[in-house]
């Protein structure tokens, strides 16, 4: 599966929006966790059935959010997921939104595996590692440095 197989397009509604029309930052997040799920289901691991399949679950450990551009009701924006590093216990996911070519934000969110009967963390199985293999790549997202105001 390629990057460009998972892209999801995104309508943004009023109910996404501020009372100024501009998309809430936390909006990103959850637009992300739809494009991780989209991506997953598109290398045969829909999120719904992977605890009946292997026995984990993901469960979201950090995420890290930078917005570029502001977002406004009635754009169509492109969400693009893909895994930036993958570990025995956690997968690390980069989600772009874009509008037109323009970076709106980006989404980096590290999940961990939790085994629900045990409560607790587990490792990845084998079967679950090799579907993942499968899924489309991202670098991870360069950091500027934090500005400096003097203050």
């Amino acid at each position: 599966m390629s990057a460009a197989d998972a892209s999801m397009s995104y309508d943004v509604a009023y109910a996404d929006t501020d009372g100024g029309g501009i998309v809430y930052h936390a909006r990103y997040v959850e637009m992300a966790e739809r494009s991780r799920n989209r991506a997953m289901a598109g290398i045969g691991l829909p999120v719904q059935t992977m605890l009946s399949r292997f026995g984990v679950q993901f469960v979201i450990r950090e995420v890290r959010m930078m917005c570029h551009d502001p977002a406004f009701v009635g754009d169509i924006l492109l969400l693009d997921s893909g895994i930036t590093t993958v570990s025995l216990a956690r997968v690390n996911w980069r989600t772009t939104i874009r509008r037109g070519g323009g970076a709106v934000c980006d989404v980096e969110a590290q999940v961990a595996a939790f085994d629900p009967a045990a409560r607790g963390p587990c490792l990845l199985p084998e079967e679950l590692m090799a579907l993942l293999g499968q899924s489309p790549r991202m670098p991870p997202l360069r950091r500027a440095p934090m500005m400096k105001t003097g203050l």
